[in-house]
């Protein structure tokens, strides 16, 4: 679904475009430079309820994000990578007043896949008894407020945030062994845990079997972790292009959106290595400007990255 537009006149674009393309002082009606972005700040821990959560703020767009860890059994024959996280978004109608519930359904299902195809597949899995137990994420994200053209941008932000702050419980595998015995003989028994316990209670008397190292649970051994590799986490890179000018922007105001509509989407991780691009717009991109502008987008994510890993929670 596309993403709703400001309206604005001919005259009004063509005021816009003729500032954003002069050749040696391009000029933008908020006073940035074109690679200037907007602030971002990052509140984390916003959802003491949530397994982790984070409150973000790009100029007014305001995201809140929080993710709930849920036990799930993944059988064998599932399908490769089926521990991957779930995401759902959620646009107030706040944010979008124009809009009705359906379009607000489509625009939040729209966002959601944006965050499920290019983020998720970097967040590492939460295994407890692998291959077939795992902690699953929940991520929530919730669109506040916006105000500006880069929801995208905060959306990511805010689901990087949410993961950087997500603590995990420490689990650890029990289990118990058994000894053969007769009819009322005492069995030995190597018990490690409460469940352990529970299921030797269950066979104390009788015939025994023979039991070698079966019937692993786990249980919590206390204490919790961050994520592992949340520092390599990626980030989202929004190329405004300017039509009939090689010149790009960041963070565009809703009325420099309406005035151009292509943008290209870029997707870095801390390595450098690029996981993810797209692009929105009719006009298209050449394919000689794809480099200069990947070099331009690794650049600022390096500047991006560095700059949120030194607010994360440790």
């Amino acid at each position: 679904m596309s993403l709703p537009i400001a309206p604005i006149s001919a005259a009004e674009r063509s005021f816009i475009l003729t500032g954003l393309s002069h050749p040696t002082h391009p000029t933008r009606s908020d006073g940035r430079q074109l690679l200037s972005p907007l602030p971002i700040q990052i509140s984390y821990g916003e959802a003491p309820q949530a397994s982790g959560s984070a409150r973000v703020c790009i100029g007014s767009t305001e995201v809140l994000a929080g993710i709930r860890l849920e036990v799930e059994d993944i059988p064998l024959e599932s399908k490769k990578d089926a521990w991957r996280g779930r995401v759902e978004v959620d646009v107030t109608p706040q944010a979008y007043p124009n809009l009705g519930t359906s379009d607000l359904s489509r625009l939040a299902n729209s966002y959601a896949a944006l965050i499920s195809d290019h983020f998720m597949p970097s967040v590492k899995a939460l295994p407890i008894l692998p291959p077939t137990k795992y902690f699953i994420p929940y991520l929530h994200l919730t669109l506040l407020s916006s105000s500006s053209a880069c929801i995208p941008t905060a959306l990511i932000s805010a689901a990087r945030a949410a993961f950087c702050d997500l603590r995990i419980p420490i689990t650890k595998r029990i289990g118990w062994e058994g000894v053969e015995g007769d009819v009322g003989a005492e069995v030995e028994k190597d018990l490690s845990g409460i469940k352990a316990a529970v299921r030797a209670g269950r066979g104390g008397k009788g015939k025994s079997r023979a039991v070698g190292r079966g019937g692993e649970e786990w249980d919590l051994a206390g204490g919790e972790i961050f994520l592992e590799g949340r520092e390599d986490l990626p980030v989202l890179v929004v190329l405004n292009l300017i039509p009939n000018s090689q010149a790009v922007f960041l963070d565009a105001t809703p009325q420099e959106e309406a005035a151009c509509p292509d943008r290209l989407f870029l997707y870095f991780k801390r390595s450098g290595k690029l996981c993810g691009m797209r692009t929105e717009g009719t006009t298209g991109l050449d394919l000689d400007r794809i480099r200069p502008l990947l070099l331009e987008g690794k650049r600022i994510a390096m500047e991006l990255i560095n700059s949120l890993n030194a607010q994360m929670p440790i």
